[in-house]
């Protein structure tokens, strides 16, 4: 493998990833639709503007606390290089980390994945990609699980990311017909994928907590035993009703037994278009 540049001088490592595909380039590839493909063409052609969000600059905040806890710990030493495959030059990556045997690669994450089944693909794909340009056959995601950005435990987890070749084989293929196309770079679809990658990840810091609202809720359900209640307490109001039974209006139902009738009273009113967001899936 050779080296085109460091992190540390971001205009020219970034002027260097242009140049071929790099981790987080081929994870994107290979779980995007054309959108993201039209996107990349125009970072490549250097139309799309660098940023950073909320998520990203915490991740460069804490991330020389997980190196330095990386190399006290597997003997991981902090990279930072743009790197280069020695049989595929257009191959890219620029690992956190590197041992002799080991790509490193430091996250911070609104998640605390029980298993690397739970981690999300892309960052397993991301980690592979290192591994196939640098040689190694081994990779350790090296993780540090937040709540609105104070860490959860003392010392960041860590999981190890076994090579897999069949996985590795269909990621050089997805660099591959992107490397060979010829597609138009597209500046605005850089920028649409830029704010939902933005939107993105404020929704996965959202579900984290609405997902411990939802435990929390069901403790106090829990702790009610179901009697109707109502409290003032400090922070918040708590009315917990009688369980009971409600009534509602079954459109459907009444439109099959007089449907000329809700005919009649149904009329048309103006409607905003409406915009919806599906994030995808991560297996």
């Amino acid at each position: 493998m050779h080296e085109l540049a460091s992190s540390t001088d971001r205009p020219a490592w970034l002027a260097a990833r242009q140049g071929g595909i790099t981790a987080t380039d081929v994870a994107r590839l290979a779980r995007g639709g054309a959108g993201t493909w039209a996107a990349i063409r125009a970072e490549k052609a250097g139309l799309a503007r660098d940023f950073q969000n909320d998520a990203m600059r915490h991740g460069v905040e804490r991330e020389p606390f997980i190196l330095r806890y990386a190399e006290a710990a597997f003997g991981l030493a902090p990279c930072g290089l743009l790197l280069q495959a020695d049989d595929r030059p257009e191959y890219l990556a620029t690992p956190d980390a590197l041992s002799d045997d080991e790509v490193g690669e430091a996250k911070t994450t609104v998640s605390d994945w029980p298993t690397i089944e739970e981690v999300p693909g892309r960052y397993i794909d991301q980690t592979l990609w290192q591994m196939r340009v640098t040689g190694r056959r081994r990779g350790r995601l090296i993780f540090e699980p937040h709540e609105d950005g104070i860490p959860l435990y003392p010392f960041p987890r860590d999981f190890i990311v076994d090579w897999d070749a069949a996985r590795v084989a269909e990621l050089e293929a997805v660099a591959d017909e992107f490397l060979a196309g010829d597609g138009e770079p597209d500046e605005d679809a850089a920028e649409l994928d830029r704010l939902l990658t933005a939107y993105a990840d404020v929704e996965e810091v959202a579900a984290a907590w609405t997902a411990k609202a939802a435990a929390r809720k069901a403790d106090i359900e829990a702790h009610l035993a179901g009697k109707p209640r109502r409290f003032e307490g400090s922070r918040a109001l708590l009315t917990r009703s009688v369980d009971g039974t409600s009534r509602r209006f079954d459109q459907q139902a009444f439109g099959q037994a007089h449907p000329g009738l809700l005919k009649e009273f149904t009329k048309a009113t103006p409607r905003k278009g409406a915009l919806r967001i599906t994030l995808r899936g991560e297996a």
